[in-house]
């Protein structure tokens, strides 16, 4: 029997105590148990909260994986296995290694790009208007562009959009991330150094510095920056809109959010473009 249930019972079998003094004393004791289940149960919950957003970090890194997987896939296919010849490969390595991918994924990756047997992987861009009237570049790779294209029209019909030039919206331009490597140079000479190179726009971000330049000198740019000794962890194309289209209406904001969340969740996408400004929190919450 519960420690709680003893002095119940002797109180009941007590035929000289009165009923006045019995009935607080009930009261108390289930009070006294009623906190006791209550500290229990929301210590279940607290756990079940816990399950619940580990299960959905793990999810988003499950997703993640699959998306560098389908970049390297790309890579090794356009431009071959060696890293120090492919240059975007060696880019999306640096990335998968930073987003803490196993090496066996890695490999994985590569060996399924080198499968002659399997269907033939392909670069696809879709040009889209959205919900709000937003305009959006959505990179894939694909097996079947005819699946990739219905799922992402799916979304599109769903929130509000279609398929649509909007091209002319954005500017192809390449994007670099690197980090001070072996060179030892603080954020300041990074800056100089990338500048020199042929940067157009910099910004720092953490311990990085991210850089947009002219396309067609991305290749140049990233050796220019690897020969003094800087770690580059990202070097891919960009789309960069011309001008930015700020949402503010609540139902909007919603729907945007929810377009862009969506699209991302597609197994074949694994970049989006946009010219949508979100407000700080609700980027946050993404």
């Amino acid at each position: 029997m519960h420690r709680f249930a003893r002095p119940i019972a002797r109180a009941v079998s007590t035929p000289l105590v009165p009923l006045c003094r019995v009935q607080p004393c009930r009261a108390s004791l289930l009070g006294a148990w009623s906190t006791y289940q209550q500290h229990r149960y929301a210590g279940h919950n607290k756990w079940s909260k816990v399950k619940h957003i580990k299960g959905a970090k793990d999810a988003k890194k499950s997703k993640l994986f699959s998306k560098i997987a389908l970049e390297i896939t790309s890579a090794v296919r356009a431009g071959g296995t060696d890293p120090v010849i492919n240059t975007r490969l060696a880019s999306i390595l640096n990335k998968a290694k930073a987003a803490n991918m196993t090496k066996d994924s890695i490999e994985g990756a590569m060996k399924k790009a080198m499968d002659k047997n399997r269907d033939a992987m392909e670069d696809v861009l879709y040009e889209c208007y959205g919900p709000g009237g937003i305009a959006m570049i959505i990179e894939a790779v694909t097996d079947k562009k005819s699946r990739t294209v219905k799922e992402v029209k799916e979304v599109l019909n769903r929130l509000g959009g279609s398929v649509s030039s909007v091209g002319w919206l954005f500017e192809k331009k390449g994007k670099i991330e690197f980090a001070t490597g072996e060179s030892g140079h603080s954020l300041e000479q990074m800056m100089d150094a990338a500048i020199d190179a042929g940067a157009e726009d910099i910004e720092e971000v953490d311990d990085l510095v991210e850089i947009t330049c002219d396309f067609t000198e991305l290749n140049n740019i990233s050796k220019a920056l690897a020969a003094q000794q800087y770690e580059v962890r990202a070097m891919e194309a960009t789309y960069v809109p011309q001008s930015t289209m700020e949402i503010t209406d609540p139902e909007t904001i919603e729907a945007v959010a929810k377009c862009l969340d969506d699209m991302e969740n597609l197994d074949d996408v694994v970049k989006i473009h946009s010219n949508a400004v979100l407000p700080e929190e609700e980027i946050d919450d993404e």
